[in-house]
């Protein structure tokens, strides 16, 4: 199977991952700042640094990722200049969308950010159909809008060809700053960022879901991630019933948020037609009286820690039912806990601070049966005889987040996986 990553964040604020080829935690020697939250998928990994800002790592790939401009170039026939840019008022733009309702001039396109780059000039697409033009590009009709053919006849009356401009994005294997201008006006920083959704739709191709609390308690959506727009394009707030202290966000569409007072609430109406949902249910904390910390949610399961380190599982998880039945204590005291595809799940223990795996987790028993330590070194500690109980006793301020791990090991393997850092 192709090397995948297993990624955590220490107190530091330094990055670490440890491959599926490797044997020990490797330092990200790309990560100069220091994060406070990761939260990771197969191909990215998105944080908050401790400069309050948003970064993202993309992971190198053999398909590059591209985006394609396009405008159309429109005319109009009269007797005296045969076709020509004098258009009548009530025509489109010169330079317009496939609609001709929006201005599109060919120096109005801008990259998004300083992450992408133009990989050549515009050019004139001479195909239309499938077949190639004859007339530089141009296809011909009566008039705007109609239905345009190759070939000039005795009545077209208006032309247009299409204009084309790819755009790649070059910052992978780096960490790049989501640029200002692209998180708008937020006001206050981010606090807690989760990452998924990819299961809940194929188009846009890698649609995702990004959804981040700020320290206000207010609960954001980053719209438009994608494939061709992996950086996305803008927040929107999602009107929460309380301050969110916590978001956790599945492959598909389980949602559910941790509330300062210690409830938790369930986003419902999530689909591929709303990735954002359209309402909040409340659900009470496992243990009354004792307000949840921590929660984490897979494809059919929902694990919470509450304030005194007790871990719960919450059963009847579905899609059709993202609020479940009821919850069932677990033996264990956790500091904080995650869920893999495969619905795998990883805590930090809160006495001896180091990471755990849940053995036995199933189709048929999602809740496992005992908790395993993972105790593995860090590339600095390599070289130490006593490197391995030092190494889990530092483990203990890693919080693992990602993807694609775990059969060097030999625990089992699973797709992606996410953990935020308590920090």
């Amino acid at each position: 199977m192709p090397s995948s990553l297993l990624w955590a964040v220490d107190v530091y604020g330094r990055v670490y991952s440890l491959s599926t080829t490797g044997q020990q935690w490797e330092h990200c020697r790309d990560a100069h700042l220091e994060f406070k939250r990761v939260t990771a998928i197969q191909q990215c990994c998105w944080s908050i640094a401790c400069d309050h800002q948003i970064y993202l790592y993309i992971h190198a790939s053999d398909v590059p990722i591209r985006y394609q401009e396009e405008t159309y170039e429109n005319q109009r026939w009269n007797p005296v200049d045969g076709f020509s840019d004098r258009l009548l008022p009530s025509d489109r733009w010169q330079w317009s969308d496939v609609t001709g309702l929006k201005h599109q001039p060919l120096g109005d396109f801008q990259l998004p950010s300083e992450n992408w780059e133009w990989e050549a000039d515009w050019y004139v697409d001479e195909n239309f159909g499938g077949e190639p033009t004859e007339k530089a590009g141009w296809t011909y009709a009566i008039d705007f809008p109609a239905t345009y053919t190759k070939d000039k006849k005795w009545n077209s009356c208006v032309r247009r060809r299409r204009w084309i401009r790819y755009r790649r994005y070059k910052a992978q294997e780096t960490w790049v700053k989501i640029p200002l201008e692209q998180t708008g006006s937020l006001p206050d920083p981010f606090n807690d960022i989760t990452c998924g959704g990819w299961e809940i739709t194929e188009e846009p191709r890698g649609c995702l879901s990004l959804w981040a609390v700020s320290l206000q308690g207010k609960v954001w959506f980053r719209c438009g991630i994608n494939h061709h727009n992996p950086e996305g394009s803008v927040w929107e707030e999602v009107p929460v019933p309380g301050e969110v202290v916590q978001i956790s966000c599945g492959p598909g569409d389980l949602v559910w948020a941790v509330l300062w007072e210690g409830d938790l609430l369930v986003r419902e109406g999530i689909g591929r037609d709303c990735l954002k949902g359209s309402s909040w249910v409340t659900v009470e904390s496992p243990d009354t009286g004792v307000a949840a910390t921590h929660v984490a949610v897979g494809v059919n399961v929902v694990w919470a820690v509450t304030k005194d380190h007790k871990v719960w599982f919450r059963r009847g998880v579905n899609s059709h039912n993202p609020c479940g039945s009821g919850w069932i204590g677990m033996v264990g005291e956790m500091a904080m806990i995650n869920v893999g595809l495969n619905d795998q799940v990883w805590a930090i223990g809160f006495e001896d601070r180091a990471v755990y795996f849940r053995q036995g987790v199933t189709a048929s028993e999602l809740s496992g049966k005992a908790w395993k330590v993972v105790s593995v070194p860090r590339d600095s500690e390599r070289s130490h005889s006593s490197a391995s109980a030092s190494s889990l006793q530092r483990l203990v301020n890693f919080i693992i987040i990602v993807c694609n791990v775990c059969d060097k090991l030999y625990i089992f393997s699973f797709n992606y996986s996410f953990f935020n850092l308590q920090y």
